[in-house]
């Protein structure tokens, strides 16, 4: 026989920590309070631009299409000297 062949019993207690704020002087759940150094860690840069990503975008498509064109034109070239 076992736990569950029983009748129902209490609850099973939460074990997380975060059901109910811990009392005071006892020790947090790891992860649970405020940071040690405040602000974004070292390693996160600034964002960039949205100016910058939309420039490299246009350059990139004005690429694709010259390149393109370029294309099109040799094609045409070879091919129209039978």
């Amino acid at each position: 026989m076992n736990q569950q062949d029983g009748p129902p019993s209490e609850t099973p207690a939460d074990r997380t920590g975060w059901s109910q704020p811990p009392p005071p002087g006892a020790p947090l759940p790891p992860g649970a309070g405020s940071p040690l150094q405040p602000g974004p860690p070292l390693s996160v840069q600034a964002p960039i631009k949205d100016t910058t990503i939309n420039m490299t975008a246009l350059a990139l498509g004005a690429g694709i299409v010259i390149l393109v064109i370029i294309v099109v034109i040799v094609l045409i070239a070879a091919f129209a000297h039978h």
